[in-house]
């Protein structure tokens, strides 16, 4: 699964992008809205494995002299990939909680 189409999900709902209360701090001291902090970080990790697959490509030319450099970038994309499944299940997970609480 690529991070594409989660982060396609994300930029194409509009129930995100509505937030009623404080957005989220950032450096800058600007707020973020939820569905901002959460499209930045979806495209986080579009860049680690963009970056992992110029590592591979460099290594098939013979111009990576380490292969662990390739297999780190690998590894970080891999692992942000899992944390942001993880994320979105339990993101599910609290929708579907919260939609069979009768009223």
């Amino acid at each position: 699964m690529k991070a594409e189409a989660l982060l396609s999900g994300v930029k194409n709902s509009a129930s995100l992008d509505s937030t009623g209360g404080a957005g989220l701090a950032t450096e800058t001291g600007q707020d973020l809205s939820f569905s901002d902090y959460l499209s930045r970080a979806l495209e986080e990790v579009q860049t680690l494995q963009n970056d992992a697959q110029a590592s591979a490509a460099l290594t098939a030319m013979g111009q990576e002299s380490y292969i662990h450099n390739t297999m780190l970038a690998y590894e970080k994309a891999n692992l942000a990939l899992q944390l942001t499944i993880q994320v979105r299940d339990k993101i599910v997970e609290a929708f579907q909680e919260i939609m069979r609480i009768q009223m």
